[in-house]
């Protein structure tokens, strides 16, 4: 197959550089996952090129060149000189793994456990029809919904949010103050990044249009 090459100059100005609806704003999805996405975000990286290759993507750029490599079935590997990062996938599970850090994403009976080592905390998400539990190292977040309205308690203090015919209110806290709510898991790797959508395999509607692209935990 012949390589397609596609040069920054040319994407300079496209809407493809703005961000979609996959990996999120000023990022550029790479390719799409049932768990997420592989991504670049080309703001970060001045002139670059891009461009197809046998079995992955290679991205060239003043940060480097970052190798994104098909090992095997739901299996990548993501290599910058000697830095690497390997992805794997069983099912819904989820390893991703480089040298000195680590994140695996489990599934059992609709909740899902994330334990990152950058930064270091061990996440668990459990709901049910009306309500959503995330746990981690800063506290236990509870979301419940009655009727329109959304109260969502955490440990440092309670946000309200009324959805009516249109109109919403918030009321306490800022959403952005409540640890783990947020769309998912940025791993940034030399100019591109690995993107777990937690959103989309753990459901929270009821905030998704608050708080859709605030990472859940931060770098």
């Amino acid at each position: 197959m012949k390589t397609i090459l596609i040069v920054c100059a040319l994407l300079f100005g496209n809407q493809w550089c703005l961000g979609d609806d996959v990996s999120g704003p000023n990022r550029s999805t790479i390719q799409s996952f049932s768990w997420g996405s592989l991504y670049y975000e080309p703001g970060l990286l001045g002139p670059y090129q891009f461009e197809t290759t046998n079995g992955g993507f290679r991205l060239r750029s003043k940060l480097g060149e970052v190798s994104i490599q098909g090992t095997e079935v739901n299996s990548y590997q993501l290599t910058w000189e000697k830095d690497t990062l390997t992805i794997s996938q069983n099912g819904v599970d989820l390893d991703i793994r480089g040298k000195d850090k680590a994140w695996t994403l489990r599934s059992l009976n609709g909740s899902y456990t994330l334990v990152s080592s950058s930064p270091k905390d061990t996440l668990v998400f459990e709901r049910n029809a009306n309500t959503f539990s995330i746990k981690g190292a800063k506290g236990l977040v509870t979301a419940t919904l009655d009727f329109q309205t959304l109260r969502i308690k955490s440990p440092l203090g309670t946000a309200t949010l009324i959805n009516d015919i249109g109109k919403r209110t918030l009321s306490g806290i800022g959403l952005d103050q409540i640890p783990y709510l947020g769309r998912g898991l940025f791993i940034p790797f030399h100019g591109v990044g690995i993107f777990i959508d937690i959103a989309r395999l753990f459901p929270m509607q009821e905030v998704a249009e608050w708080v859709e692209w605030k990472p859940i935990l931060g770098p």
